[in-house]
């Protein structure tokens, strides 16, 4: 099994036409886009790390009239279709290479990407979510369905998506890195990801083998951190817990007495706009958005089988793991368990904050209680009938 990432090093120039992340049974990348060039474009070359001009490739390019009336492109502008086959039948380590447009001697980088030799374990599931949104409860829940092995919560992603960031400002920012002829500053940004990427896999690996790797982390570090774990695990799954800002920020305020309160209502609504961002991206990567589901805490807490029914299809359970999974969700054995009653729901009022308070609340919240369709009464989903849809 190997995967592959490839990277658009100018936009402006070249787009790439399907998933820039993938799995590929063997070495060999297919892959094209379309390029805007001037008039006096020449080829697409493909070079190796080292420089050299690669000779396992095929390319096709065609130029394509009909695309150029479409971008509006000037008439000293041409538009260009291109497929690109990397064959590289056996690798044993990781392969990087670049592609350019070569113009009379002179070359412009366009595109830039590797692909690496893995073993996917046979289930790579990410739960995810606000703290206090039901990450806890889901995530016991998932682990004594497939039987998993894994840790109360993991911040091993998140932790080294900062390590890339801040290996990637040394290596782009230092003064080493400034001069010419130095290896530090040869060494392109896909090779510091494909690194990083494979020292996750191997941590994830030494720990859970290759059978199914289980990832409860909260926040919103670890949701930021979502596009480097799915160039990691092509295959994984990704579930987002939510929660109805009211409930969500009492909760908060129980476990987490010192923050105030202004800081768990940005907080609630920064975890939205994260997975938002994070979501896109990875859609972009992808392709597809067959790659996560949302699970609402209330629901979780007053409709077992309806959320055990979704995640039943979305993680491919057997009838063993899902029964395995309801009889969790179902039972009183919640991690983490506040005071707070999750089957009676509060309007906004009801909860004996200031109203210096409740003015933060709607300042910071308003726009995304809408986008949830969640209400401020006692009736905790706005469009009870539309969320049902929603949830099918």
């Amino acid at each position: 099994m190997h995967s592959y990432y490839i990277e658009e090093c100018n936009p402006e120039i070249g787009h790439i036409r399907g998933s820039k992340v993938g799995t590929l049974e063997y070495a060999d990348l297919a892959f094209g886009g379309r390029v805007v060039v001037d008039e006096n474009f020449d080829t697409l070359v493909v070079r190796n790390l080292q420089g050299e001009l690669e000779s396992g490739v095929e390319i096709l390019s065609t130029l394509a009239h009909k695309l150029h009336e479409e971008l509006g492109l000037a008439a000293n502008k041409s538009v260009f279709r291109f497929d690109i086959n990397l064959i590289k039948k056996a690798i044993t380590t990781d392969y990087h290479f670049s592609v350019h447009i070569s113009n009379n001697s002179k070359e412009t980088l366009i595109f830039r990407g590797f692909i690496q030799p893995i073993e996917l374990p046979d289930k790579v599931l990410l739960i995810v979510g606000s703290p206090r949104s039901g990450t806890s409860a889901l995530g016991k829940a998932c682990r004594k369905a497939l039987r998993a092995h894994a840790h109360g919560e993991s911040h091993v992603i998140e932790g080294i998506t900062k390590a890339l960031q801040g290996t990637d400002v040394f290596f782009e920012q230092s003064i080493t890195a400034g001069i010419n002829g130095n290896l530090v500053n040869a060494v392109p940004k896909t090779v510091l990801l494909a690194e990083h990427l494979n020292m996750l896999r191997r941590i994830y690996k030494l720990y859970y083998g290759n059978s199914i790797h289980l990832d409860k982390t909260p926040g919103i570090p670890m949701l930021q951190s979502l596009p480097f774990a799915l160039m990691a695990w092509p295959n994984a799954k990704v579930i987002f817990c939510k929660r109805r800002a009211m409930e969500n920020i009492q909760s908060r305020i129980i476990k987490f007495p010192k923050v105030s309160f202004l800081q768990h209502v940005k907080q609630w609504r920064q975890t939205f706009v994260a997975w938002r961002q994070s979501r896109q991206i990875i859609n972009q990567l992808l392709k597809r958005n067959d790659w996560f589901v949302e699970v609402d805490q209330f629901d979780m807490a007053n409709s077992p089988e309806q959320v055990v029914g979704k995640l039943r299809n979305f993680l491919t359970l057997t009838e063993g793991e899902k029964k395995r999974l309801f009889t969790q969700l179902a039972s009183s054995d919640r991690p983490e368990k506040t005071s707070i009653s999750t089957s009676k729901v509060k309007s906004l009022e009801e909860f004996n904050w200031s109203q210096t308070q409740l003015l933060e609340l709607r300042e910071y919240c308003d726009k995304e209680m809408t986008l949830q369709n969640y209400s401020y009464s006692n009736s905790y989903y706005k469009n009870r009938s539309l969320q049902e849809e929603f949830n099918e």
